[in-house]
């Protein structure tokens, strides 16, 4: 089954067009390789976004997607970990991660730059269902409220992040590829960045587009409730965009852990090539034998050898590194040697 056979069937969304509210999603109360639970995933985002019942001071991070709760929990039953599920996901918010931690000024351009042409070419639908976000640290989230997100398919990561790297691409912006892993974190809104004492703080429009990004990070200083950007009826532009890339997702060949269907259908430079260690590395902060540094070194390296950009290889690693504990100067020395070793490589290759 494909949203594509549910929209010729003519499906039809409820009133409020809300995501569903028992879709189970991962949740960390804490740091990234702090235990993930099972919890509803709407429930969960909504009270973070409107500060009911949380503490923002504490780091907390919800999964990019949302699964059904009976296949999700059974699987981490069996296995104690949400890993290695490939099983049916929803997307009921398409996101972008808009990261530059040399030119913070640029970051905002670039978040300004992808919320006009999400205006632009959804209209009512993203002036309503847009979420913009200073994220705490070096950049902007932006997301979108998604219906055909809301029907869970094996397929939809891989679909998910062909459409996302297609609109940046089209809107002229580089955003983070690694954030559509069927596993991703993603940090919850109000929540404290431990390294810049900033919160991940919702933006309006007229906020985004008048403040500098001194004045984010003045009014990030402090956490603040807002209503949940909620649609009232689907979008015709946006559901046609999900079924185009829905055809190239299904028809793609599919690789051997089912994780991504879309490989060769985006540019290399956004969709390298890499093992499912570095995945792990990236989105759980796991640690291979014999340790931290040989793994950080490991990751940099088969980055770039997949033809990564240094700038993108130290931007995806680096964050993880240091969660695992490793010092600043050890990390700049494994994503050295490792990206030299990578291009190296690479370049006997070719």
């Amino acid at each position: 089954m494909t949203f594509r056979e549910l929209r010729g069937a003519e499906f039809a969304f409820g009133p409020n067009c809300d995501p569903p509210a028992h879709l189970a999603g991962g949740f960390v109360d804490g740091a990234l390789n702090a235990a993930r639970h099972v919890v509803h995933a709407e429930p969960l985002f909504r009270a973070y976004h409107e500060i009911d019942g949380i503490d923002p001071d504490r780091e907390a991070f919800g999964t990019v997607y949302q699964y059904p709760a009976a296949e999700y929990a059974a699987h981490v039953r069996r296995v104690g970990s949400p890993k290695g599920y490939t099983g049916p996901a929803a997307c009921c918010r398409l996101v972008w991660d808009i990261d530059n931690k040399a030119d913070p000024a640029s970051a905002l351009t670039d978040a300004r730059t992808l919320v006009t042409f999400l205006l632009d070419r959804y209209g009512a639908h993203a002036e309503n269902g847009l979420g913009a976000y200073y994220s705490g640290g070096k950049g902007y989230h932006i997301t979108l409220v998604a219906l055909p997100g809301f029907h869970p398919f094996a397929h939809v990561p891989a679909l998910v992040k062909l459409l996302c790297l297609t609109v940046a691409q089209r809107a002229g912006v580089r955003v983070d590829p690694a954030v559509y892993d069927r596993q991703r974190l993603f940090r919850l809104p109000n929540t404290r960045h431990p390294r810049t004492g900033l919160y991940k703080r919702f933006l309006d429009l007229d906020e985004l587009f008048r403040l500098s990004a001194a004045g984010v990070g003045h009014v990030a200083r402090a956490p603040a409730a807002f209503a949940v950007p909620s649609v009232t009826e689907d979008c015709n532009a946006l559901a046609d965009d999900w079924c185009t890339a829905e055809t190239h997702a299904t028809s793609a060949p599919r690789s051997t852990d089912g994780t991504d269907p879309s490989a060769g259908r985006v540019p290399p430079s956004h969709c390298p090539a890499v093992p499912k260690f570095v995945r792990d590395f990236i989105g759980f902060a796991d640690v291979q034998e014999p340790g931290r540094a040989v793994t950080l070194w490991k990751c940099a390296a088969a980055l770039a050898e997949a033809g990564t950009p240094a700038v993108v290889v130290r931007g995806l690693l680096e964050e993880a590194a240091l969660k695992t504990g490793l010092d600043p100067a050890e990390v700049e020395k494994q994503l050295g040697a490792g990206i030299e070793h990578g291009s190296k490589r690479k370049g006997r290759d070719t």
